[in-house]
């Protein structure tokens, strides 16, 4: 699978770089605004603060007690080794395990912590993009079909307090034993719910800076596109580079980025060199986690993750 992963990311890299100005992009970057670039840097960096926040509350709301510090160091930590090991779930793995290590029956309040943390995530980002389409021309079924499933999504969330004790009492999870462990977890429960809906705002904020991260990155290289096409395009294109069809994400982010620029009348050159930027931006706000790794004795404490 992990050969199959790269292999997509590396056709998708090798066509955009077959038709694509290489040399146009290269003269975009380098009359780059770099002010704009540290912006852009500042503006993940704290979102990812805020989405440590949030973790800690999820947790806390599934019964973990760790300090929030220990969840924010854990937090960078997993973003650092998302961009290195063959998954963005690679990182995921790592804080979970780590948060529950020497904790007795953490371990499935910790692996949901992170679970329902991207959960929370994926919805903020459904309602960014259904927020955007109200000010973009764009079909009228894409944006019924958008808005139909975020409803769905949205009623099965709601609806916990009354699915998830039937659930539970339906021998479902005696009969899938790898996931048996979720029968543990009060979801149901007024703490865990308050935490839920106290984190969404928190996701909403962390993705309108991510999407504010992108509109300094774009007027660093001279895209001139407004903000609800920066938002629209940008968690678009989060949510489908989240999927295991390719290595972290890699040619499936910039393609996208590419296309949808293009589609809105913007230069693929200059979207290119945008996409260049933010792996960068990815690699200094993530420069912490490898900071947090080394203090906690290096890639052996991941051995038994």
């Amino acid at each position: 699978m992990l050969w199959l992963k790269l292999g997509l990311s590396g056709l998708l890299l090798a066509f955009l770089a077959w038709t694509l100005d290489l040399g146009g992009i290269v003269v975009v970057l380098n009359g780059a605004d770099w002010s704009m670039f540290v912006a852009a840097c500042l503006c993940l960096i704290l979102g990812q603060f805020l989405s440590a926040i949030r973790w800690a509350w999820l947790a806390r709301g599934l019964g973990l007690t760790v300090l929030t510090a220990r969840k924010i160091q854990l937090y960078f930590l997993g973003m650092f080794l998302s961009l290195f090991l063959p998954s963005i779930i690679g990182g995921d793995v790592a804080r979970g395990w780590l948060l529950a290590k020497g904790k007795k029956d953490a371990g499935w309040p910790a692996a949901a912590s992170v679970v329902l943390e991207r959960l929370n995530g994926v919805l903020a980002l459904m309602l960014v993009v259904s927020l955007c389409m109200c000010f973009l021309d764009i079909p009228v079924l894409w944006i019924v079909l958008w808005n139909s499933g975020l409803l769905v999504l949205l009623l099965l969330i709601c609806s916990t307090p009354w699915w998830w004790p039937r659930l539970l009492v339906a021998g479902w999870f005696e009969k899938h034993q790898k996931i048996a462990g979720w029968k543990s977890l009060q979801l149901n429960s007024s703490t865990f719910y308050m935490a839920w809906w106290k984190s969404l705002p928190v996701s909403l904020l962390f993705q309108a800076l991510v999407v504010q991260a992108h509109v300094f990155l774009g007027m660093a290289v001279g895209l001139e596109l407004t903000w609800p096409v920066y938002g629209f395009m940008v968690c678009l294109i989060a949510l489908a580079s989240a999927l295991p069809l390719s290595f972290n994400g890699f040619g499936i982010r910039e393609a996208g980025y590419i296309g949808l620029v293009s589609w809105f009348g913007g230069s693929t050159e200059a979207a290119a060199a945008m996409a260049a930027l933010w792996v960068l931006v990815l690699l200094i706000a993530a420069l912490p986690g490898s900071v947090v790794l080394w203090r906690m004795g290096g890639a052996g404490i991941l051995k038994k993750a």
